[in-house]
Protein backbone atom coordinates (compact mmCIF):
# COMPACT_ATOMS: atom_id res chain seq x y z
CA UNK A 1 0.00 0.00 0.00
CA UNK A 2 1.65 3.70 -0.95
CA UNK A 3 2.61 5.62 1.81
CA UNK A 4 1.48 8.63 0.14
CA UNK A 5 -1.74 8.99 1.15
CA UNK A 6 -1.97 12.36 3.89
CA UNK A 7 -4.16 11.34 6.43
CA UNK A 8 -5.11 13.97 8.44
CA UNK A 9 -5.40 13.92 12.45
CA UNK A 10 -8.61 12.43 13.53
CA UNK A 11 -11.40 14.76 14.14
CA UNK A 12 -11.32 13.54 18.22
CA UNK A 13 -7.55 14.04 18.21
CA UNK A 14 -7.41 14.25 22.37
CA UNK A 15 -9.99 11.72 23.04
CA UNK A 16 -8.30 9.39 21.00
CA UNK A 17 -5.44 9.80 22.42
CA UNK A 18 -6.44 9.40 26.08
CA UNK A 19 -8.20 5.98 24.66
CA UNK A 20 -4.71 4.68 23.52
CA UNK A 21 -2.88 5.97 27.06
CA UNK A 22 -5.71 3.74 28.85
CA UNK A 23 -5.22 0.59 26.62
CA UNK A 24 -1.39 0.81 27.34
CA UNK A 25 -1.65 1.80 31.20
CA UNK A 26 -3.94 -1.35 31.33
CA UNK A 27 -2.58 -3.92 29.61
CA UNK A 28 1.19 -2.41 29.62
CA UNK A 29 2.19 -1.62 33.13
CA UNK A 30 6.18 -2.17 31.95
CA UNK A 31 5.61 -0.29 28.75
CA UNK A 32 4.00 2.32 30.06
CA UNK A 33 6.25 3.17 32.80
CA UNK A 34 8.85 3.65 29.97
CA UNK A 35 6.62 5.59 28.14
CA UNK A 36 6.26 7.87 30.57
CA UNK A 37 10.63 9.10 29.89
CA UNK A 38 9.74 9.79 26.43
CA UNK A 39 8.63 14.07 25.40
CA UNK A 40 5.30 14.23 24.87
CA UNK A 41 5.38 13.71 21.31
CA UNK A 42 6.92 10.32 21.55
CA UNK A 43 4.66 9.92 24.08
CA UNK A 44 1.35 9.98 21.72
CA UNK A 45 3.09 7.84 19.39
CA UNK A 46 3.94 5.51 21.18
CA UNK A 47 0.69 4.94 22.61
CA UNK A 48 -1.01 5.05 18.98
CA UNK A 49 1.47 2.39 18.49
CA UNK A 50 0.66 0.52 21.38
CA UNK A 51 -3.15 0.58 21.12
CA UNK A 52 -2.67 -0.30 17.47
CA UNK A 53 -0.58 -3.77 18.06
CA UNK A 54 -2.90 -4.47 21.53
CA UNK A 55 -6.41 -4.45 19.97
CA UNK A 56 -6.04 -7.54 17.82
CA UNK A 57 -4.02 -9.07 20.36
CA UNK A 58 -6.99 -8.91 22.43
CA UNK A 59 -9.35 -9.99 19.91
CA UNK A 60 -7.22 -13.72 20.00
CA UNK A 61 -6.72 -13.57 23.35
CA UNK A 62 -9.61 -12.68 24.43
CA UNK A 63 -12.46 -15.28 21.79
CA UNK A 64 -12.86 -18.91 22.48
CA UNK A 65 -11.15 -21.15 20.01
CA UNK A 66 -11.80 -24.39 20.81
CA UNK A 67 -13.52 -25.24 18.16
CA UNK A 68 -13.05 -24.65 13.85
CA UNK A 69 -15.51 -22.87 14.32
CA UNK A 70 -14.60 -20.78 16.89
CA UNK A 71 -10.83 -20.40 15.07
CA UNK A 72 -12.55 -19.48 12.29
CA UNK A 73 -14.64 -16.68 14.25
CA UNK A 74 -11.48 -15.26 15.30
CA UNK A 75 -9.63 -15.15 12.33
CA UNK A 76 -12.65 -13.20 10.75
CA UNK A 77 -12.95 -10.91 13.24
CA UNK A 78 -8.68 -10.60 12.39
CA UNK A 79 -9.78 -9.89 9.11
CA UNK A 80 -12.04 -7.92 9.63
CA UNK A 81 -9.32 -5.46 11.44
CA UNK A 82 -6.64 -5.91 9.01
CA UNK A 83 -9.46 -4.23 6.48
CA UNK A 84 -10.57 -1.01 8.83
CA UNK A 85 -6.77 -0.29 9.17
CA UNK A 86 -6.30 -0.27 5.68
CA UNK A 87 -8.86 2.06 5.21
CA UNK A 88 -8.17 4.09 8.21
CA UNK A 89 -4.35 4.50 6.37
CA UNK A 90 -6.10 5.40 3.50
CA UNK A 91 -7.94 7.79 5.13
CA UNK A 92 -11.17 6.43 4.55
CA UNK A 93 -11.89 7.46 8.23
CA UNK A 94 -12.47 4.10 10.00
CA UNK A 95 -15.06 4.10 13.04
CA UNK A 96 -12.64 3.46 15.29
CA UNK A 97 -10.94 6.68 16.07
CA UNK A 98 -7.93 4.79 17.40
CA UNK A 99 -7.19 3.44 14.40
CA UNK A 100 -7.65 6.76 12.86
CA UNK A 101 -5.31 7.90 15.24
CA UNK A 102 -2.60 5.32 15.04
CA UNK A 103 -3.09 5.67 10.79
CA UNK A 104 -1.91 9.79 11.07
CA UNK A 105 1.04 8.61 13.40
CA UNK A 106 2.30 6.18 10.73
CA UNK A 107 1.95 8.58 8.29
CA UNK A 108 3.63 11.65 10.43
CA UNK A 109 6.44 9.21 11.26
CA UNK A 110 7.32 7.83 7.98
CA UNK A 111 6.51 3.76 9.08
CA UNK A 112 6.33 1.30 6.45
CA UNK A 113 2.83 0.02 6.35
CA UNK A 114 4.26 -3.58 5.35
CA UNK A 115 4.93 -3.62 9.28
CA UNK A 116 1.81 -3.61 10.39
CA UNK A 117 0.53 -6.29 8.09
CA UNK A 118 3.53 -8.72 8.98
CA UNK A 119 2.11 -8.11 12.38
CA UNK A 120 -1.46 -9.03 12.01
CA UNK A 121 -0.14 -11.87 10.24
CA UNK A 122 1.46 -13.25 12.85
CA UNK A 123 -2.00 -12.59 15.25
CA UNK A 124 -3.82 -14.61 12.42
CA UNK A 125 -1.03 -17.46 12.66
CA UNK A 126 -2.19 -17.63 16.34
CA UNK A 127 -5.35 -18.82 15.43
CA UNK A 128 -4.14 -21.64 13.81
CA UNK A 129 -0.08 -22.27 14.93
CA UNK A 130 -0.02 -23.59 18.29
CA UNK A 131 3.43 -25.39 18.39
CA UNK A 132 6.54 -24.82 16.90
CA UNK A 133 9.51 -27.34 15.88
CA UNK A 134 12.42 -25.36 16.04
CA UNK A 135 13.76 -21.50 17.11
CA UNK A 136 13.83 -21.22 13.42
CA UNK A 137 10.50 -21.62 13.33
CA UNK A 138 9.26 -19.54 16.22
CA UNK A 139 11.98 -16.89 14.89
CA UNK A 140 9.78 -16.26 11.94
CA UNK A 141 6.61 -15.78 14.03
CA UNK A 142 8.41 -13.42 16.31
CA UNK A 143 9.31 -11.35 13.19
CA UNK A 144 5.64 -10.45 12.55
CA UNK A 145 4.81 -10.52 15.99
CA UNK A 146 7.84 -8.77 18.20
CA UNK A 147 10.45 -6.96 15.46
CA UNK A 148 7.86 -5.15 13.59
CA UNK A 149 6.90 -3.69 16.75
CA UNK A 150 10.73 -2.88 17.25
CA UNK A 151 11.02 -1.77 13.81
CA UNK A 152 7.87 0.46 14.05
CA UNK A 153 9.09 1.84 16.96
CA UNK A 154 12.73 2.92 15.36
CA UNK A 155 11.31 4.46 12.67
CA UNK A 156 8.63 6.41 15.09
CA UNK A 157 11.61 7.86 17.24
CA UNK A 158 14.17 8.09 14.62
CA UNK A 159 17.57 6.85 14.27
CA UNK A 160 20.73 7.76 12.30
CA UNK A 161 22.14 4.39 11.20
CA UNK A 162 19.80 1.84 9.44
CA UNK A 163 22.08 -1.38 11.45
CA UNK A 164 19.44 -0.04 14.21
CA UNK A 165 16.97 -1.58 13.03
CA UNK A 166 18.99 -5.47 13.33
CA UNK A 167 19.31 -3.91 16.75
CA UNK A 168 15.88 -3.42 16.75
CA UNK A 169 14.86 -6.99 15.86
CA UNK A 170 16.67 -8.21 18.35
CA UNK A 171 15.33 -6.42 21.06
CA UNK A 172 11.49 -7.75 20.05
CA UNK A 173 13.17 -11.26 20.04
CA UNK A 174 14.60 -10.77 23.42
CA UNK A 175 11.50 -8.88 24.54
CA UNK A 176 8.87 -11.81 23.14
CA UNK A 177 11.36 -14.61 24.18
CA UNK A 178 10.78 -13.43 28.05
CA UNK A 179 6.83 -13.30 27.94
CA UNK A 180 7.12 -16.97 26.34
CA UNK A 181 9.03 -17.79 29.70
CA UNK A 182 6.95 -15.84 32.18
CA UNK A 183 3.87 -17.25 29.97
CA UNK A 184 4.00 -20.79 29.69
CA UNK A 185 1.51 -22.03 32.26
CA UNK A 186 -0.85 -19.66 30.99
CA UNK A 187 -0.12 -19.66 27.41
CA UNK A 188 -0.86 -24.03 27.52
CA UNK A 189 -3.47 -23.72 30.54
CA UNK A 190 -5.62 -20.87 28.54
CA UNK A 191 -4.66 -21.29 25.11
CA UNK A 192 -2.83 -25.06 24.49
CA UNK A 193 -0.32 -22.92 23.21
CA UNK A 194 3.35 -23.95 23.49
CA UNK A 195 5.93 -21.40 22.46
CA UNK A 196 9.06 -23.26 23.53
CA UNK A 197 10.61 -24.70 20.64
CA UNK A 198 9.75 -28.77 20.57
CA UNK A 199 12.98 -30.16 19.59
CA UNK A 200 14.41 -28.49 22.16
CA UNK A 201 11.97 -29.57 24.66
CA UNK A 202 12.97 -33.28 23.26
CA UNK A 203 16.69 -31.98 24.03
CA UNK A 204 16.31 -31.31 27.82
CA UNK A 205 14.14 -34.73 27.61
CA UNK A 206 10.90 -32.71 28.13
CA UNK A 207 7.24 -32.54 25.95
CA UNK A 208 4.41 -30.81 26.10
CA UNK A 209 2.67 -32.96 28.86
CA UNK A 210 5.66 -31.34 31.61
CA UNK A 211 4.14 -28.43 30.73
CA UNK A 212 0.54 -29.30 30.61
CA UNK A 213 1.45 -31.36 34.05
CA UNK A 214 3.18 -28.23 35.71
CA UNK A 215 5.90 -30.48 35.95
CA UNK A 216 8.65 -28.59 37.31
CA UNK A 217 11.99 -30.81 37.35
CA UNK A 218 15.70 -30.42 37.14
CA UNK A 219 15.33 -30.81 33.76
CA UNK A 220 13.17 -28.58 33.15
CA UNK A 221 15.16 -25.68 35.54
CA UNK A 222 18.26 -26.68 33.00
CA UNK A 223 16.13 -25.66 29.68
CA UNK A 224 14.49 -22.79 31.49
CA UNK A 225 17.80 -21.70 32.29
CA UNK A 226 18.88 -22.27 28.61
CA UNK A 227 16.51 -20.48 27.27
CA UNK A 228 17.07 -17.62 29.68
CA UNK A 229 20.64 -17.33 28.71
CA UNK A 230 19.34 -17.04 24.97
CA UNK A 231 17.02 -14.15 25.82
CA UNK A 232 20.42 -12.24 28.33
CA UNK A 233 22.29 -12.54 24.70
CA UNK A 234 19.62 -11.03 22.91
CA UNK A 235 19.28 -7.93 25.36
CA UNK A 236 23.35 -7.77 25.72
CA UNK A 237 23.64 -7.41 22.17
CA UNK A 238 20.16 -5.34 21.10
CA UNK A 239 21.50 -2.38 23.95
CA UNK A 240 24.32 -1.93 21.75
CA UNK A 241 22.33 -0.13 19.62
CA UNK A 242 20.28 1.83 21.41
CA UNK A 243 22.61 4.96 20.69
CA UNK A 244 21.68 4.58 17.31
CA UNK A 245 18.27 5.96 17.99
CA UNK A 246 17.66 9.36 18.32
CA UNK A 247 18.82 10.68 21.50
CA UNK A 248 15.15 11.54 22.77
CA UNK A 249 14.06 8.01 22.29
CA UNK A 250 16.81 6.46 24.17
CA UNK A 251 16.30 6.28 28.00
CA UNK A 252 12.71 5.11 27.20
CA UNK A 253 13.85 2.44 25.34
CA UNK A 254 16.81 1.27 27.41
CA UNK A 255 14.22 1.53 30.39
CA UNK A 256 11.48 -0.94 28.48
CA UNK A 257 14.85 -3.40 27.69
CA UNK A 258 15.63 -3.22 31.33
CA UNK A 259 12.18 -3.45 33.05
CA UNK A 260 11.78 -6.66 30.45
CA UNK A 261 15.04 -7.87 31.78
CA UNK A 262 14.12 -7.73 35.14
CA UNK A 263 11.33 -10.49 34.75
CA UNK A 264 13.75 -12.91 34.12
CA UNK A 265 15.37 -11.76 37.14
CA UNK A 266 12.09 -12.36 39.00
CA UNK A 267 11.93 -16.00 37.18
CA UNK A 268 15.36 -16.91 38.74
CA UNK A 269 14.38 -15.19 42.10
CA UNK A 270 11.48 -18.22 42.31
CA UNK A 271 14.09 -20.74 41.15
CA UNK A 272 13.27 -20.41 37.25
CA UNK A 273 9.50 -21.99 37.75
CA UNK A 274 6.87 -20.36 35.55
CA UNK A 275 4.34 -22.71 37.09
CA UNK A 276 4.93 -20.82 40.47
CA UNK A 277 3.17 -17.51 39.89
CA UNK A 278 3.56 -14.88 37.13
CA UNK A 279 7.14 -13.07 37.15
CA UNK A 280 6.15 -9.47 37.78
CA UNK A 281 8.23 -6.07 39.39
CA UNK A 282 6.85 -3.94 41.60
CA UNK A 283 6.51 -0.01 41.44
CA UNK A 284 9.73 -0.16 43.95
CA UNK A 285 11.69 -2.05 41.83
CA UNK A 286 10.67 -0.72 38.65
CA UNK A 287 12.14 2.72 40.05
CA UNK A 288 15.30 1.09 41.48
CA UNK A 289 15.88 0.39 37.58
CA UNK A 290 15.88 3.72 36.33
CA UNK A 291 19.53 4.23 37.19
CA UNK A 292 20.81 0.95 35.45
CA UNK A 293 18.41 2.59 32.05
CA UNK A 294 20.29 5.46 32.22
CA UNK A 295 23.71 3.91 31.89
CA UNK A 296 22.51 1.74 28.98
CA UNK A 297 20.97 4.89 27.33
CA UNK A 298 24.50 7.04 27.79
CA UNK A 299 27.37 3.57 27.03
Amino acid sequence: MSASVTVSAPRNYDKAYKEARAILRHHGKSYYFSTCLFPKDLQRATSALYAFVRLPDEIVDSSPQSTPEEVAATREKLLEFLEDWRGAYANQDSNSEVLNFAAHIFHERGVPFKYSEDFLAAMIQDTHQTRYQTYADLEGYMYGSASCVGLMMSHIIGYSDEKALKYATQLGNAMQLTNFLRDIDEDYQLRRRVYMPQDELEQFGLSDNDIANRDFSPKFKAFMEFQSQRAHRLYDESNEGIKLLNPDGRFAVAMASTLYRAILDKLDAQDKNPFAKRAATSLPEKLLLVGKARKIAKA
